[in-house]
Order: C-alpha cells, then sequence, then structure tokens
C-alpha cells in the first residue's frame, strides 16, 4: 500500500470513528461530519507523513519507511486526485451517448478556479488536504494540485479571491441565495449542528426540504425550492467556500499582495 492509500485509510477510518483517534489530533465529536470538521483542523499542523505515521502507531500497524522515502508534495498531489477521481467514476456508471452525438465538454465555458473547485469537490479527503496547504500558504503545493487539476498554474490568492467575491459575477437569484443560505449555515454553525449542517452542504434533498419549512429565513420564503438551492448555491461552489471559511482559512481583500 503506497502512502497516499494509508493516508485516504486512515482519514475515511477516522471520520467514520472505525480505529482508535490518535491523542494529538483531539477527536471527540460523535458524528461523521463534525469528526471530519475536527480532523481538518488538526490537519493544519501535521504534514500528510507525520499524520500517516501518527495514525499507524494508533492503529497498531506497521509500516514500510520505504513509503515515505523521496516524498514529494506533486506526487502526492497527483496521486490523490487520480484516487478519487477513479473512485469517483466507479460510483457512478457509465452512461453512453448515442453513436451520432459527440458528448459535450462538462467543463466548456468554465472559468479555471470552477474545473479547479469541481475537482477538489470530488471528495472530502481532496477538501481537507486544500484546507491543509491554504492554511499553511504553501504555494507550492497549490500550484501543483493547480497544474494536476486544470493543467495551468493558478494562484492561491486569486483563487481565494475570487470564491470570495463568488457572487459578483453571478445574477440576482444567485446573490439573494448565497446571502440567504450563508446566513442560514453561519447560524447552525454558530449553534454546533454540525449533522444538519453538513447534510445540507453535501446537498441532501430531503434534509434541505424539512430544513426550509422550519428555517426562518426561508420559510416564508417561495422561492426557496430545493432547485433554486441547488442552481444557486451548490452548483456555485459556495458550499466550499462556507466549509473553508469554518476552517479558518483566510480570504484576501484584493487578489494581488500589496508591494
Amino acid at each position: 500500500m503506497e502512502l497516499c492509500e494509508h493516508y485516504l485509510h486512515y482519514m475515511s477510518a477516522l471520520c467514520e470513528g472505525t480505529m482508535p483517534a490518535p491523542p494529538e489530533l483531539a477527536l471527540t465529536a460523535d458524528t461523521t461530519e463534525e469528526r471530519a470538521a475536527q480532523l481538518q483542523s488538526a490537519l493544519k499542523d501535521l504534514s500528510v507523513s507525520d499524520f500517516v505515521r501518527l495514525c499507524a502507531k494508533s492503529a497498531g500497524d506497521e509500516l514500510d519507511e520505504a513509503i515515505f522515502d523521496h516524498f514529494s508534495e506533486e506526487d502526492f498531489s497527483r496521486a490523490l486526485l487520480q484516487m478519487l477521481t477513479a473512485a469517483a467514476e466507479l460510483e457512478q456508471p457509465e452512461e453512453k451517448p448515442p453513436a451520432a452525438e459527440s458528448t459535450p465538454d462538462p467543463d466548456a465555458g468554465k472559468h479555471a478556479f470552477e474545473v479547479f473547485c469541481d475537482c477538489v469537490e470530488l471528495d472530502e479527503q481532496l477538501v481537507a488536504y486544500l484546507i491543509d496547504i491554504l492554511k499553511r500558504g504553501d504555494k507550492a503545493a497549490f500550484y501543483k494540485l493547480s497544474q494536476v487539476t486544470t493543467q495551468l498554474d493558478l494562484d492561491p490568492r486569486e483563487f481565494l479571491y475570487w470564491l470570495a467575491h463568488r457572487e459578483d459575477y453571478g445574477t440576482d437569484d444567485e446573490r439573494a441565495c448565497a446571502a440567504i443560505m450563508d446566513a442560514c449555515f453561519a447560524r447552525l454553525y454558530e449553534e454546533k449542528q454540525g449533522e444538519l449542517l453538513g447534510a445540507l452542504l453535501s446537498g441532501d434533498r430531503k434534509t434541505f426540504e424539512l430544513f426550509r419549512t422550519e428555517a426562518p429565513e426561508l420559510r416564508h420564503l417561495p422561492a426557496a425550492t430545493y432547485e433554486w438551492y441547488s442552481k444557486n448555491y451548490l452548483d456555485r461552489d459556495y458550499p466550499l467556500r462556507f466549509i473553508l471559511m469554518c476552517n479558518g482559512v483566510e480570504f484576501p481583500d484584493t487578489p494581488e499582495e500589496d508591494k
């Protein structure tokens, strides 16, 4: 098993609560979503290698030290993305288009940052990795991750500025939806309703439809259907922005550093 596979295995096991957590990570939550949030916070001060070593010790696993030799962020980012992408493709049965029609490019017309977000959002472990490198200010790791996902050299500061101002490029409905749902989620975060928040951010339809009948921000808003939420919030990268903010990622006021 390669380093990347150990990393994903331990991340999943810790989130699901199927292995003892290393005391250094201080995972005390009961739900998967809350443990994932605590884990993302703990990872900000740990390298990939240190995290895997801690988990192996806690689980009683003996690892071959050779997997840590010649470790590089670029190779790790590439391997992680390839594994998560492959897993996502296996979960979705392939639909073959009619022979006479060409398959449209799903990324056609998208901003490079949108494509980057789509790739990162494939799996929560990749989101945790993004949070880690953004909080550490590791520009080299971000560049390498962007090369793997978009074949472009994206700047982390410009990305965060773009994400912070995502609604500036949207419709009036999108701006209204973003403001309303951000307020809802901020309230749930303050109330420590992690399980409900996680289900909503993941796009669970039944949870949203029940929530909209109870939330004071939504129950008197006829336009607040699931389709409205999906089109103007879920599909526009706002869940990723909210998760980054909750995990202490700082968003810049300007796209470029002051000179």
